[in-house]
């Protein structure tokens, strides 16, 4: 393997949503050269810490067999929160492993431009199928949507082998990012999980130009969030508003009504009592006019 190989080219690469694997790329010609190489192995066993981690952009030292660690191999990785139309999330995470002496801008641009690719390719899918749902059911859509995210893997290949490719015209932009020496190699694990420990200078170079770019944007994304929580949050407050003076009307127009009822209540019992009382006076007036004679109870007053 030659140091120009080992410049250019990556040997596995992969991207994740959610801890799943959605596509690979192997170098095949460059896992051969290494002996006992299981790249798949290796993503796994880190992938769950790097989805842990909050670096959006890293490098971990790969540890393998002896007989592998001579090649000193590093795995780099990118990672993104992607929100869906649903309102859900996924977390894309794109992982790289190279020799320690490819260039580090060179992987870093690759994974960027994988991961830019594939939101928008997702997006464009989406709304495909957005607008083919009042025409099918849902099982078909997502079968017709799942087979046309399948066709991404030509697009992941063509973007690593453009890079590759362009390696030497694009050297200069490069030049800040490139792997120093096997003393990298023997740093600690997860040395990036700072923004600055990729590259140990005092001057901002274009990696720590990429991080940053990645954590404003989930910055803008948060605070997109939270403005539009806040928004929905006023319009709630609003209809609480309007409920509550709807209610507070409704209420007196209930205790109106119900006054009325109560008048008309009263009146009715009044009535019925009084009605009561001269019945029970003229049933009383039969009774004794009966034996007294009618109609000023002659007979019991002299």
């Amino acid at each position: 393997m030659s140091a120009t190989d080992l410049q250019k080219h990556v040997i596995y690469t992969t991207l994740t949503s959610n801890s799943t694997t959605l596509y690979t790329y192997e170098n095949f010609s460059l896992i051969h050269r290494v002996n006992n190489l299981n790249c798949s192995e290796i993503v796994s066993q880190e992938l769950g810490l790097i989805n842990a981690s909050k670096t959006l952009v890293g490098s971990i030292s790969v540890a393998t067999s002896s007989s592998v660690t001579q090649s000193n191999l590093m795995l780099y990785f990118m990672k993104k929160s992607l929100t869906n139309s649903d309102g859900s999330s996924d977390l894309l995470t794109v992982v790289a492993i190279a020799n320690v002496n490819v260039n580090k801008m060179l992987i870093l641009s690759i994974l960027k431009k994988i991961m830019d690719k594939y939101i928008s390719f997702k997006s464009e899918i989406e709304g495909e199928s957005t607008t083919t749902t009042t025409t099918s059911t849902n099982s078909q859509s997502t079968n017709d949507t799942k087979a046309k995210l399948s066709k991404f893997k030509p697009y992941m290949y063509q973007i690593i082998k453009f890079e590759e490719m362009n390696y030497d015209t694009n050297i200069h932009a490069y030049k800040y990012g490139a792997a120093s020496t096997q003393n990298q190699s023997q740093s600690s694990r997860y040395t990036d999980e700072e923004s600055d420990s990729l590259f140990d200078s005092d001057v901002i170079n274009p990696n720590q130009l990429l991080l940053a770019n990645e954590e404003i944007d989930e910055v803008r994304q948060l605070m997109l969030d939270n403005i539009n929580k806040v928004m929905n949050r006023g319009d709630k407050i609003n209809n609480l508003v309007d409920q509550t003076d709807r209610l507070n009307n409704s209420s007196s127009v209930f205790q109106k009504k119900a006054l009325t009822i109560k008048r008309k209540m009263w009146l009715n019992n009044a009535r019925f009592v009084l009605s009561l009382v001269i019945g029970a006076a003229f049933i009383l007036y039969l009774l004794i006019a009966t034996e007294c004679g009618f109609p000023f109870f002659s007979k019991c007053i002299p």
